[in-house]
């Protein structure tokens, strides 16, 4: 019941909320029922419909149709689904929670998981963890475990590192006391050498080509916003370390560890477009008229140009330009013509969201009309510490049974963990 009271203190972006228990043993449960009807009626009171499915059987098809009696909601584009597993569900109740993600999958498939990047990047994203945890114990290095951000009116500018990022440098300079700066990691190498220093540089990517963006020398006092499966290299930094429950099984495992052990709440904030603008728009969502602002975002090539000047990009491919062979041509196949996959996913978040909240595209010509309030520059929310020990997160890792952390790794860390 964590997952559910932790949606009314930081309400995710779905509207409609379906949690099932299938264990008679617990949902017969007075204590069970009576805070399970307070959670639906303090849900209903924040915009949030909570549905209670109980019973090793349920009759998905009748709840799709109560939920949407107009239709199916994927054909009609009014619904994005995200499905979240227990792991200790997965363990206790392996075939019923697949016979339930095979049912969710026909009835409420999902089109904002990119199946493909989690299979290829899983083993990644597992060894990471525990790499990035022992050298945050070893070299006692508290860290901000992100909770939210919090203010009145701010004007937050997310910097992507597209090609026409070069076109607004002096407009962002000339406002820069007005405005949040939050940059991916792949536009550092540009904004560094031309005096634009962010509040905030966002880096998920756990590849170890990661590397190549961070080798500018920028201030050690900048936070870097990542989360514990991240690139190995951030955690060699000194700037500070914000990290992101993404919702990931490990995560989700550390949040619960955290509330029972110290009652500190990790909130999960979900990216379904496994992009740096998703994940910004996401953490930032929560801020009291928030002004978002965007340059170098198009995810598409401009010009003949994947992006901007001084990106990793460039660095990473100089040893293989020659006379016969142009960075263009060898950065061609990162961006096309037209957005596909996950781009085109959150590019289509991006312009829903645009008639909710004002989302401005910044360029030469389009200037800016900014106002700042008082009490306008985002204040971080956050608790410090450590992690829980190797051990104990090997413990309750070991029960998933996802396959998003790998068994091989995980063999691993029992075998080699200090406790």
């Amino acid at each position: 019941m964590h997952s559910v009271r932790s949606l009314l203190t930081n309400k995710g972006p779905h509207s409609v909320v379906l949690f099932w228990e299938p264990n008679p043993n617990i949902y017969e449960l007075p204590s069970f029922q009576k805070e399970a009807d307070e959670l639906i009626q303090n849900a209903k009171e924040i915009g949030l419909t909570i549905e209670m499915i109980t019973g090793p059987n349920p009759n998905w098809s009748a709840i799709k149709n109560t939920l949407f009696p107009n239709g199916d909601p994927n054909q009609t584009g009014i619904a994005k689904w995200t499905l979240y597993e227990s792991p200790n569900y997965e363990r206790l109740f392996p075939d019923l929670v697949n016979e339930c993600r095979n049912q969710f999958r026909s009835q409420f498939q999902s089109h904002s998981t990119n199946e493909s990047t989690i299979k290829h990047f899983q083993k990644v994203w597992t060894h990471n963890y525990l790499k990035n945890k022992t050298n945050l114990e070893s070299a006692k290095t508290d860290v901000h475990w992100f909770q939210s951000f919090s203010a009145v009116g701010p004007n937050v500018l997310f910097l992507g590192a597209s090609p026409s990022l070069e076109s607004v440098v002096e407009t962002i300079k000339s406002h820069r006391e007005q405005l949040t700066i939050f940059a991916s990691d792949t536009a550092l190498g540009y904004l560094v050498p031309n005096g634009i220093f962010p509040d905030y540089i966002v880096s998920f990517d756990s590849g170890r080509g990661t590397l190549y963006h961070f080798l500018t020398e920028f201030p050690k006092e900048i936070p870097i916003i990542t989360w514990l499966g991240g690139a190995s290299f951030l955690f060699e930094l000194p700037n500070p370390k914000i990290l992101v429950n993404t919702g990931h099984p490990l995560d989700q495992i550390v949040g619960h560890l955290f509330q029972l052990e110290n009652k500190q709440n990790w909130p999960i904030y979900q990216n379904p477009s496994l992009n740096l603008l998703g994940m910004v728009l996401s953490i930032t969502k929560g801020i009291v008229d928030r002004k978002f602002i965007l340059s170098g975002v198009s995810f598409i090539s401009e010009m003949g140009k994947s992006h901007c000047k001084g990106t990793g990009y460039e660095r990473y491919y100089l040893p293989q330009i020659h006379r016969k062979q142009s960075l263009e041509s060898l950065t061609k196949r990162l961006y096309s013509g037209v957005r596909r996959g996950k781009n085109q996913i959150v590019w289509e978040d991006l312009n829903s969201q645009k008639e909710k909240n004002p989302i401005q595209f910044l360029s030469k010509e389009s200037p800016l009309d900014l106002t700042i309030h008082p009490n306008g520059k985002p204040k971080l929310h956050s608790f410090q510490g450590f992690p829980p020990k190797v051990s104990d997160l090997v413990k309750w890792a070991d029960q998933d049974q996802s396959g998003i952390i790998s068994v091989k790794t995980l063999n691993t860390w029992l075998r080699f963990s200090p406790g």
